[in-house]
This record gives structure tokens, sequence and C-alpha cells, in this order.
């Protein structure tokens, strides 16, 4: 039980910024979960045969495991693909704004959010990409209430809103969406 709640927390705890290098890095929100979720069981595999000796933060190591496993898939898709780009896959239902961001799109975007700083980035990829509730991200997020992280949203939207709006490509690219 209390073996379950731990790795919960742990998973819980890290899932945003791991989640949030695959998808910088080529990946869908899709495979971001998957990575993310290999990289929990082999931590957990790697803790259970004493592997894992506590010399790095768990977080660090779990986002190690998470890119070391994203590089190699990388590699596999462009010898299967013979250097070709990857087809989309229109069934998959990734949510609005993981199927936005695509190429030099997701790198734009990238760009803008990671210059809204960590704390604003984590919580509107959670809240845009994983339809978190305003409760799971207080909770992941370290907020205090559902009510500050509703207030943090709105502020960092309407940062996000503005330096869109100074970035005349970004925004036509993002209204071509809506």
């Amino acid at each position: 039980m209390e073996r379950e709640k731990a790795l919960k927390e742990i998973y819980q705890t890290n899932r945003m910024k791991v989640c949030s290098y695959i998808l910088a890095n080529s990946g869908s929100a899709e495979e971001a979960k998957d990575a993310y979720q290999e990289a929990v069981i082999a931590f957990y595999e790697n803790v259970r045969d004493g592997k894992f000796k506590g010399e790095s933060a768990i977080g660090t190591y779990l986002y190690s495991i998470t890119k070391f496993k994203w590089l190699n898939q990388l590699k596999k898709d462009k010898i299967r693909t013979g250097h070709h780009e990857k087809v989309k896959q229109d069934e998959i239902d990734e949510g609005p704004m993981a199927v936005l961001i695509e190429g030099e799109q997701r790198n734009q975007i990238m760009a803008v959010l990671a210059e809204l700083g960590d704390r604003c980035k984590e919580l509107l990829i959670q809240n845009m990409f994983y339809n978190s509730s305003m409760k799971e991200i207080a909770k992941v997020g370290k907020y205090s209430s559902e009510q500050l992280v509703r207030n943090t949203k709105y502020k960092c939207l309407k940062k996000l809103k503005e330096m869109v709006s100074a970035r005349p490509q970004l925004e036509m690219i993002l209204r071509s969406y809506e």
C-alpha cells in the first residue's frame, strides 16, 4: 500500500517535467505519456533490483531514463521510416493543442512557453495537453488551492496572449486552428 502511494506520488510529481521534454523533442502527447510510463516502470524495476542507488534525485533519474528511451525511439523511427516524415495519425485523438504542435510550429510554441517561465509552462501544458483538472494540477504543482491554480492560469494565459500577439506569424498559426 505504501509502495503504491509512493510510486503514485513520484509519477505525478515528475510527469510534467518529463513529458515536456518529449513534447519539445518531436513527440506527441500520447508518445510522451507512453515514454513516461515506461520510464516509471524501469525506475521501479531498478529500485527493486538494487540498480538505483539514490545517487541522484528521483526526478533526475526518471528524466534520464525517459530521455534515453526517447532518443532510442527517435533513432528507431528514423531507421524504420527511411528518413521520411512520419505519417500523421489523424485517428488518434491527442487533443487540440497536441495536434496543433507539429515541427516548426512546435518549436515556436515551445519557445514562447519557455519564456513564460517553468510554472506557467507546466500549468498550461498540464491543462491543455493532458486535460488535467484544476484539482490535479493543484496537487501535482504544489499549489495551495484550486482557486490559486485558476488565478495563475488566468495570468499565464493573459501573458501568453500578449506574447503571441507580439508575434504575428505565431498568431496566424494559432488562429488557423480555431
